[in-house]
């Protein structure tokens, strides 16, 4: 059995707890944690760390800006970079919505990603605030 640490983030507290794992890397004992969620969270992290990824993609149309975006659900922390990947060549041409999907099922991952903020359509850059 190996013993690792996991710092748990399911609120400000920040508990830090280790949790046992076994022979295939399964969660056997989490210990340290004040609350069963901080347990619960500790082992899936152990067994299967996700993660909501955040990110910016390229708004075109000469307003040189970039368009905050995230996954609309968790995805499997070992899909970032895949998705990073693909992000790179997305670009968007405002007006944009909040909450609009930008890319559907990112890197075969089930996620949709999504525009966190607005982005309006301007004709005239050098106005663009």
């Amino acid at each position: 059995m190996k013993a690792q640490e996991i710092i748990c983030i399911q609120c400000p507290l920040g508990c830090r707890g280790n949790v046992m794992t076994g022979g295939m890397g399964e969660a056997v004992t989490a210990e340290g944690h004040r609350c069963k969620e901080g347990k619960k969270y500790a082992q899936a992290e152990v067994a299967h760390p996700v993660r909501i990824l955040t990110a910016t993609v390229i708004a075109e149309g000469g307003t040189d800006r970039l368009l905050p975006v995230r996954t609309d659900r968790v995805i499997p922390k070992d899909k970032l970079r895949a998705c990073m990947k693909a992000l790179a060549e997305v670009r968007v041409r405002p007006p944009v919505r909040a909450g609009q999907v930008i890319v559907c099922n990112l890197a075969n991952t089930g996620a949709n990603i999504v525009a966190t903020t607005a982005l309006r359509a301007c004709h005239r850059p050098e106005y663009y605030p």
